[in-house]
């Protein structure tokens, strides 16, 4: 065996070595790590998400791309199960064309080394190149158990993920219809006001919100797979749940104030894991929270001081919400901006009314101003 051989031999191994440290930190021992050799984020968001959200934001409104963006997650899925296969198989190709001279018929080429690498890893074994020296039966054997072992994790990792998408849409839904689908933080907090089992409902959110962080981090391909419903999508209601937690804690409201203090870390941490996980930076997005924006949102919810209440708000706004910006331009997942309110609903026992047409222009995430009517 000469020296090119023994370096085509370790290139191999090293390719081996890669897919199952990518499977076991993937699949085995989920874990959060962005940085490094892992395969799978640069496959799933470089290669594969990447362009596609490029091609997808110069296409006209409705197109076939836009109106399918929901098939792009299991897509992804069996492109990085095959991925993981594909390079493990030359991996395994690699060794068998350094080890070419203990292979019966002697391998001509690296197609024929593929070939072999590849109904060993299957356990096809169809006979036509057998290894008859002690490392390449060595190396068949290995490629043989890799390959069942692959399968049988990847199995595993389907049905984990699909376990908590499904979780994950579940309590979305609820939460949507906890504020009547309105996708607005200050609609929810107004009805947790009115509702006898609020503090049921923050446990539900706190609970979610724990819960899609946990899986996410550990999962993060999840973060791809959109929601059944835009006006369930999970962002949203993440950042509906994000919303109501500051309002409450903005009017220093000392109901239920552990849990939306609660609410507001995990979220604020979750979005932050999120976007550092794919490369998104969202205090670049420069998006500005403005209290003066804010202020008649806090004058139709009662508040004492308007003023001080919006800048409370705004101040923790500024904690979560360039994230979550970040994440729905990346994720192209649009959020309503916070001025999106059924106000009639809201100001009902103030006998107050929108004076501003629905579909005029927002800056996102800001409330419109509203031209309050004066009272008597």
């Amino acid at each position: 065996m000469n020296f090119l051989d023994i370096a085509t031999g370790i290139s191999g191994f090293v390719l081996i070595v890669l897919v199952f440290s990518d499977v076991f930190q993937s699949i085995i021992v989920p874990h959060y790590t962005p940085k490094g050799t892992r395969l799978s984020p640069r496959l799933i968001s470089k290669v594969l998400w990447q362009p596609l959200r490029a091609l997808v934001k110069v296409l006209p409104e409705g197109s076939f791309l836009q109106a399918n963006l929901n098939m792009f997650a299991p897509a992804a899925m069996m492109s990085l199960i095959t991925c993981w296969l594909a390079v493990m198989t030359g991996g395994y190709a690699l060794l068998l064309w350094a080890e070419r001279s203990q292979v019966k018929p002697l391998l001509d080429n690296f197609d024929e080394a593929y070939y072999f690498a590849a109904v060993s890893v299957l356990t096809i074994g169809y006979g036509d190149f057998v290894a008859t020296a002690p490392m390449a039966r060595f190396t068949v054997i290995c490629a043989a158990v890799s390959g069942i072992v692959l399968l049988a994790i990847t199995v595993s990792f389907l049905f984990a993920v699909q376990s908590h998408f499904h979780e994950r849409e579940v309590n979305a839904q609820i939460i949507s219809s906890r504020h009547e689908n309105a996708a607005n933080g200050a609609v929810f907090y107004h009805n947790l006001r009115h509702q006898a089992n609020a503090i049921a409902t923050l446990e539900l959110c706190e609970r979610w919100l724990t819960e899609v962080y946990q899986s996410h981090a550990a999962y993060p391909l999840l973060l791809y797979f959109r929601s059944r419903s835009s006006k369930a999508s999970w962002l949203v209601q993440l950042g509906v749940v994000l919303d109501a937690a500051a309002i409450g804690l903005a009017l220093e409201s000392h109901n239920n104030r552990v849990l939306k203090r609660s609410i507001y870390e995990n979220g604020c941490r979750t979005l932050a894991v999120f976007a550092n996980y794919l490369n998104v930076f969202p205090r670049d997005q420069k998006v500005i929270q403005d209290p003066r924006v804010f202020e008649q949102i806090f004058e139709a919810l009662g508040a004492p001081d308007p003023d001080k209440a919006a800048a409370n708000f705004a101040e923790l706004r500024q904690h979560y919400y360039p994230e979550l910006f970040a994440l729905s331009e990346f994720l192209l997942i649009p959020l309503p901006p916070l001025s999106i309110i059924d106000v009639e609903k809201l100001l009902f026992e103030s006998g107050s009314h929108l004076a501003m047409p629905r579909d005029k222009a927002h800056v996102p995430g800001m409330t419109a101003m509203i031209d309050w009517p004066k009272m008597p």
